[in-house]
């Protein structure tokens, strides 16, 4: 009996070790980069810990709201995310942004992932451009280089699609461009 209980108190005490590691698991990767990208790092994956969270409402980074908008923008082209799209908008995210190729692809699956329990692109659109518009660490120049991001992502494949373009009018609008 005492053998039953000891060995019972072995399992439930690996069970509540190995559930903690997993959990706190999570953040490993990141601190395993410190040391290279410790000066930019706070502001380059908040992102990261609001992977979590869901609904637009919640999103309050503009390069978070900006890659979710590319990702929209590609998927309004029907059919699924091509290798091109998602290359396109993993090179403007490292290049607008000044993340590394890592931390651009890993901004881009968040931007997948939210997508897929988004709202109607149009509507999602509209709340994205108002948070982009109304962020006070963006200015004019960050507003026309979103707007020039989004007609690269819609080029990726060709010419624009018509839900494409309207999506791009969305934004335009909300940001005050002309077309």
């Amino acid at each position: 009996m005492q053998l039953l209980v000891l060995l019972f108190g072995l399992i439930a005490a690996i069970a509540i070790w190995s559930w903690r590691f997993r959990v706190t698991g999570a953040g490993t990767p990141t601190v395993h980069r410190t040391p290279d990208t410790a000066p930019g790092q706070p502001r380059k994956v908040t992102f990261r810990y609001k992977a979590v969270r869901n609904g637009l409402g919640l999103i309050e980074d503009p390069r978070e709201a900006a890659a979710i908008m590319m990702m929209e923008m590609a998927r309004a082209r029907g059919g699924p995310l091509t290798e091109r799209q998602a290359q396109t908008i993993e090179q403007e995210i490292a290049h607008h942004f000044d993340f590394t190729p890592a931390e651009a692809e890993d901004l881009a699956a968040h931007a997948a992932g939210v997508t897929n329990s988004a709202p109607p692109p149009a509507e999602a659109m509209r709340q994205l451009s108002a948070l982009i518009v109304g962020s006070p660490v963006l200015g004019p120049k960050e507003v026309i280089d979103l707007d020039a991001m989004l007609v690269t992502i819609s080029e990726a494949e060709g010419v624009p699609t018509r839900d494409q373009l309207a999506l791009l009018q969305v934004y335009r609008d909300k940001a005050g461009l002309k077309t």
